[in-house]
């Protein structure tokens, strides 16, 4: 690299790395308050809840490296431009559009990063994070069960335990009453909340009873048992509370888990796939698109930071919303998964070719 693309590389970081912070800071607050109940629970600990938060980062990263690389672009060589260094090198018979070269190097890296957290880092990142928030919310449920008090925040169940500790419930009497025609209720001596099987939460019953009485019927069953695992719909409760889980269960998969299911069921079904495995690719390819349009969006400019600003934030909602376009294309089996997934970076580059083939046509005056 030259000198002069040393100095670019160095007004160029700075803003990125500015707005990477920001952004990435932003978005975890929004994902705390979405988790408010469960992070800031009685049973978590500042360690817990670090892990969570360091967990999410790289997912986070998927959505943020794109914009922060544009905003970061866009007033690198926008501070050039409106210090009129620009049009010192152009006296020099330095074209704007010879400035390209240096965000096309540095988005080449970046994207490269972000290919690869998007592929292994995040999906990783994103299954722990789901177990730990399954964990706390297992803890906080068992530490909402308090001794001497009927617990009935569970549909159609009633909880009561005489005592409780870190080890579970004792002395503990459950009524479930979700089949209204045979009401259970169930008696033991201990229980305590554990994962199940299915991702799911089950109460762990030792040493009790379970006696069922139906409308009608003078006797009733009575049900010994030395250990016993009760479906409270505990599991409902883990889904409803999980926001994680819920809204981003696709992506905790990594390419071969989404390439398993692109071979199995209808064509739809492997449409669907194929088409999410690109776009996993395809945003941060993104990356390079910007870097071309990062030059033309700065030298055109007439407003100072403010419009770079506008420009580049408007340039990424018509990113998304191109992503987005694309995407239903691709399930649609209009256009392949892969050139339906990268309609939005074709576009950007479309556009950012124009942009650059005026200003190479201008030339040197391009910048005044």
């Amino acid at each position: 690299m030259t000198r002069l693309d040393r100095y670019l590389a160095r007004e160029m970081l700075l803003p990125f790395a500015a707005a990477l912070v920001f952004l990435t800071q932003l978005l975890l607050a929004s994902q705390m308050l979405a988790q408010a109940d469960v992070l800031f629970g009685a049973g978590v600990s500042p360690l817990d809840f670090l892990r969570i938060l360091a967990d999410l980062v790289p997912h986070l990263l998927e959505y943020v490296l794109p914009v922060a690389f544009l905003l970061g672009a866009v007033l690198g060589v926008g501070r050039l431009t409106e210090d009129r260094e620009v049009v010192a090198l152009s006296s020099l018979g330095i074209s704007p559009a010879a400035l390209v070269r240096v965000p096309l190097l540095l988005g080449a890296a970046v994207s490269a990063v972000a290919l690869f957290i998007a592929l292994v880092v995040a999906p990783a990142g994103l299954h722990d994070a789901r177990r730990r928030v399954d964990d706390l919310i297992r803890r906080n449920l068992q530490g909402e069960v308090r001794a001497g008090v009927f617990y009935d925040e569970i549909p159609g169940m009633t909880l009561y335990a005489a005592r409780t500790g870190p080890d579970g419930f004792h002395d503990l009497l459950i009524a479930d009453r979700t089949n209204p025609s045979a009401s259970l209720v169930t008696f033991a001596r201990s229980g305590r909340i554990e994962a199940g099987t299915d991702g799911g939460l089950v109460l762990v019953l030792q040493d009790g009873e379970v006696h069922r009485e139906e409308p009608g019927v003078q006797d009733y069953v009575v049900a010994r048992f030395a250990r016993a695992r009760a479906d409270l719909g505990l599991g409902a409760a883990l889904d409803s509370r999980n926001q994680i889980a819920t809204s981003s269960s696709t992506f905790e998969m990594s390419p071969g888990q989404i390439l398993r299911e692109s071979e199995s069921g209808d064509d739809e079904n492997r449409r669907y796939w194929k088409t999410f495995l690109w776009r996993r690719i395809a945003v941060p390819l993104g990356i390079l698109a910007f870097g071309l349009l990062a030059v033309p969006i700065a030298s055109f400019r007439r407003g100072g930071r403010a419009f770079g600003y506008a420009v580049s934030l408007l340039s990424v909602v018509g990113y998304y919303a191109l992503l987005r376009v694309g995407e239903g294309l691709g399930h649609d089996g209009v256009l392949p998964p892969w050139l339906a997934a990268n309609v939005a970076n074709l576009a950007v580059v479309a556009l950012a070719g124009v942009l650059l083939g005026v200003l190479a046509r201008r030339g040197t005056g391009a910048v005044r």
